[in-house]
């Protein structure tokens, strides 16, 4: 007679079936692709500066209009950071990140089918709030993932951002054609990856309640930071200021002054047809 096999009671676990993980970057790649958008952001910033001179030209506006034109985005950029500059606390950084660059691309489309003024105008001042309301964001985000990198990296990104758009801007415009709209053309693809790229970043912060709040401007600091700020103060105003001065009438009176007419050196020849002709070694 033959026994039957030994039964247990236990119930023997069946093996979930797998499911779809979603593909996210690593905490490197995030701070990385970070670090990248606060240099693609300050580099679309000042990727106008070499192009007034042809918008002058071509549209026939005066030097204020082009320094409104170029004063207006700092205007927008400090309203930004006022009301929305601490909602991705609340929200989340990747929300956004995600917004504000797709606005920045959706900016890039505007300066490059501009037909005049206000176009230029309406560009700087989208392009100021969605800058604005990403610096909180990706600078808060780098320090969630890396504190020591993440204020390095927060006090030199957006000084090599404003630098490389100013010289690569130079650059499309004085050997490239299209001058007025190819360098728009890679930062909106520029802008479009950076996004995909969000969307794949793991969320760095913690919401909480409280975003409508958020958005309401607060001017405080700790007590103990009163002095230092008012030292500092005229300083930072006074960079600042000749910062906006040299990109909206530097390159102009550049040309007027050592009479060339390089971009890239930051002179500009206004030709006497209304239209631009990229500057060619004597």
């Amino acid at each position: 007679m033959v026994s039957a096999p030994f039964a247990s009671n236990r119930a023997v676990p069946v093996p979930a079936a797998p499911t779809a993980r979603s593909a996210r970057l690593s905490e490197r790649a995030a701070f990385f692709l970070l670090a990248t958008l606060a240099v693609t952001f300050l580099a679309g910033s000042s990727a106008p500066t070499p192009l007034y001179a042809l918008y002058q030209a071509r549209w026939g506006f005066s030097p204020i209009m082009t320094t409104l034109v170029f004063g207006v985005y700092a205007l927008a950029v400090l309203a930004s950071l006022l009301t929305v500059g601490r909602l991705s606390d609340h929200v989340g950084r990747r929300p956004v990140l995600i917004v504000a660059t797709l606005l920045q691309a959706f900016t890039m489309l505007i300066f490059a089918s501009a037909s005049g003024a206000s176009d230029l105008l309406a560009a700087r001042v989208i392009q100021g709030l969605s800058t604005g309301a990403a610096l909180g964001a990706i600078g808060a985000g780098m320090v969630d993932l890396d504190r020591a990198k993440g204020t390095l990296a927060n006090s030199v990104a957006p000084m090599i951002g404003t630098a490389t758009g100013g010289v690569l801007s130079g650059l499309f415009v004085q050997y490239l054609p299209l001058p007025d709209q190819l360098v728009y053309g890679v930062l909106l693809v520029a802008f479009v990856v950076q996004t995909l790229g969000v969307v794949l970043m793991p969320e760095p912060a913690q919401t909480r309640p409280g975003a409508l709040r958020s958005l309401r401007p607060q001017f405080s600091l700790p007590a103990e930071l009163y002095a230092p700020m008012l030292v500092a103060a005229p300083l930072l105003v006074a960079s600042w200021a000749f910062v906006g001065f040299y990109g909206s009438l530097g390159p102009a009176l550049l040309g007027r002054l050592f009479g060339h007419g390089s971009v890239l050196l930051g002179g500009h020849r206004r030709p006497a047809t209304g239209d631009y002709e990229p500057w060619t070694p004597e």
